[in-house]
């Protein structure tokens, strides 16, 4: 009985960490969210075991759902705890308010827990698409110095660019090769490549660190640790896109 309950536990907060970090637009890294669901299962088998009143178990929701975000996330859920343990929180409200409607209706805690289950994940994908869609609108401004040189271009917020450096593991912010070369005076200037995997097929760009960079967006700016890739495949007119990491601290 014991090992069932915790099963079905690492299970439901497996499903509420896959929710709050789809939520919060970070990656599904399953390996890291089970971390995050065992960890749960255990923390509530242990609150079980020495028979801890309601109360006092309370005040242990909010630093183990931390926990537990810190797994499934990694440092980034440190940048702001009590958002990363709210939302978790909240993901739990929300299957235990599904669960507990469908019963109603259905009169079966399995049935339930497995359409809620299903319903909740339909729920973070829909608002996930809304964020998305909301982000997509934002037009920002980047500010770079690339030896000795600033420069300002246009950009747009794009949530599907998710490339990373493998040197220096930053965001990657991409922009047509003409204008970037235009922009920096990169004419002979030795480039490192780099490759993305695009809707065209495996693509190969040129990137480079600048010493600072900027972003502006909705009248505020402030700096950012990002790489700057070169896409020959982008009209020299298009704006660059933006990882959308970067409007939330996530990078």
């Amino acid at each position: 009985m014991t090992t069932a309950l915790f099963l079905l536990d690492a299970a439901l907060d497996a499903l509420m960490l896959l929710l709050a970090v789809r939520l919060s637009g970070g990656r599904i890294r399953p390996g890291r969210i089970l971390c995050g669901a065992l960890a749960g299962a255990a923390a509530a088998l242990a609150m079980r075991c020495i028979s801890l009143d309601s109360g006092r178990a309370a005040l242990l929701w909010a630093p183990t759902a931390l926990g537990m975000m810190t797994l499934a996330c990694g440092r980034r859920a440190l940048k702001k705890p009590l958002r990363s343990a709210a939302l978790l929180l909240c993901s739990a409200g929300l299957l235990g308010g599904v669960v507990l409607s469908l019963h109603g209706a259905v009169q079966s805690y399995a049935l339930s827990y497995g359409i809620g289950g299903v319903c909740t994940v339909c729920i973070a994908v829909m608002a996930m698409r809304s964020r998305r869609a909301v982000v997509s609108e934002v037009r920002l401004r980047v500010l770079c110095c690339y030896r000795g040189k600033r420069t300002a271009f246009d950009a747009l917020a794009d949530s599907g660019n998710t490339l990373r450096d493998y040197l220096t593991h930053r965001p990657v912010i991409v922009m047509p090769e003409a204008m970037g070369r235009a922009c920096f005076a990169l004419e002979g200037a030795a480039l490192r490549p780099i490759f993305a995997d695009t809707a065209g097929g495996r693509q190969m760009m040129q990137c480079f660190a600048p010493e600072e960079t900027c972003l502006s967006a909705n009248g505020k700016t402030r700096r950012i640790c990002a790489v700057v890739a070169l896409s020959p495949a982008m009209n020299r007119d298009a704006p660059a896109l933006v990882p959308a990491a970067l409007l939330h601290d996530e990078e």
